[in-house]
């Protein structure tokens, strides 16, 4: 039975509105300018060791909840405004993931008990439009008598409505690393 092993959560406005899901020490960059190319088509992409998640607007803070399993999980999230899921592989050398925006607002911490491995990853998400309509309302006051305590408002108003809900659960040993000698 799919069970839920721990919840982490971030609200964060993502510099050029992206947030990243990645092991903490994995510098892996190959790949990384195809997927922000593929997640600024499709809400996000993944290197195979990083995953790319474009947010639909820069000035309300996004939501962004991890999700650690220990199989699969098997309910609908459909009838709760959820969207999704988009499914990704991604490998953790260290098991030790963090989330976050890609200048340093990120949490760590987010630790698998399975530790280093390969993960299979379901994003959802929800509130992409309503943002887009927030974010319009915040342009239009821009400029005008008394905008930035409006603006401050409608920000703390609308702050999370963009959300994401990442799910992660264990699903294989990584593959030996070619620079790796047998020993």
């Amino acid at each position: 039975m799919p069970t839920r092993h721990s919840r982490h959560g971030l609200t964060l406005s993502p510099d050029y509105r992206m947030v990243v899901l990645r092991d903490v020490y994995c510098d892996a960059a190959v790949g990384s300018t195809a997927a922000i190319r593929e997640a600024n088509k499709n809400v996000a992409a993944s290197t195979g060791y990083e995953i790319y998640i474009v947010v639909s607007q820069d000035l309300i803070k996004v939501r962004a909840d991890v999700e650690i399993w220990n199989e699969a999980p098997d309910d609908d999230l459909s009838a709760s405004g959820w969207t999704g899921p988009l499914t990704f592989d991604l490998d953790c050398p260290t098991g030790n993931l963090q989330i976050g925006d890609i200048f340093g607002t990120a949490i760590s911490g987010i630790d698998p008990p399975r530790g280093p491995g390969r993960y299979a990853v379901a994003l959802f998400h929800r509130g992409r439009e309503q943002a887009d309509e927030a974010f319009r309302e915040i342009l239009r006051v821009m400029g005008t008598d008394g905008d930035d305590e409006r603006i401050a408002d409608l920000q703390r108003k609308h702050s999370g409505m963009e959300q994401y809900l990442i799910r992660i659960w264990w699903q294989a040993d990584l593959p030996p690393d070619e620079d790796d000698e047998d020993l």
